[in-house]
């Protein structure tokens, strides 16, 4: 589950950034990875004018490796399947951590519909649940490789704002570490209540890494939703 990086910005690019309100990324890796590592992609894309956050999960034991190590909730088994205790444990005191730095950049001057909420593996998991259940429309929610953790009563969390917040979610149909099982249960629940409001991506790939066709979705996904030109 530590992968390579994927995307990441310092800072906003663009000419006159000031001109326009603020756009951002909040972006969340996945289990034993940090935020250190996904520094590179984003920067190797044209998304200008846009602030990525990179937050660093704490350190915790994690059952399935039965060790400490950075982590955004636990994982019992690997590879995950739909059976995984939902929710795991730990992910409800993330979830209200992420939506407090949306609420964060919000205060710094950033509106909740040009942010958008993303991440990988575990990232997307607690970014589907913060994003969707957040009391504001948010820019648009990313999932790669990532899964529904509360999939019993999908309609009971996500908040009124979250049924109009766009989203994509990307996985693939032969991942080890996140069984296809459980990415398309995931995507068929929430397709259950967000309708056309969110998109799947779902390429043949044997590996957790997401495929190029999925980076190229996603990269089209934030520009279109935080219309960067």
């Amino acid at each position: 589950v530590r992968k390579t990086c994927l995307f990441c910005s310092p800072r906003p690019r663009g000419s006159s950034p000031w001109l326009m309100p603020p756009k951002a990324v909040l972006w969340f890796h996945g289990l034993g990875d940090s935020a250190s590592g996904w520094r590179g992609m984003f920067q190797q894309l044209d998304i200008p004018g846009v602030t990525f956050h990179h937050p660093d999960a704490p350190q915790q034991y994690v059952t399935c490796n039965d060790e400490t190590m950075t982590s955004w909730f636990d994982i019992q088994e690997i590879p995950l399947v739909p059976s995984e205790p939902e929710p795991p444990s730990g992910i409800d005191k993330t979830v209200a951590d992420v939506q407090q730095m949306i609420a964060d950049i919000e205060s710094k001057g950033t509106p909740a519909e040009n942010i958008v909420v993303g991440g990988f593996s575990q990232g997307g998991t607690i970014s589907l649940l913060a994003g969707l259940s957040y009391p504001r429309k948010l820019g648009g929610v990313i999932s790669i490789s990532g899964w529904c953790a509360k999939r019993s009563d999908v309609n009971s969390w996500i908040s009124d704002a979250g049924k109009q917040t766009p989203a994509i979610m990307c996985f693939g149909d032969g991942d080890p570490v996140v069984d296809f099982s459980l990415t398309k249960l995931s995507a068929d629940k929430l397709k259950a209540v967000l309708g056309e409001g969110i998109s799947v991506v779902c390429p043949k790939r044997s590996m957790h890494q997401p495929a190029k066709s999925e980076l190229s979705a996603v990269e089209a996904f934030i520009k279109k939703q935080l219309d960067v030109h």
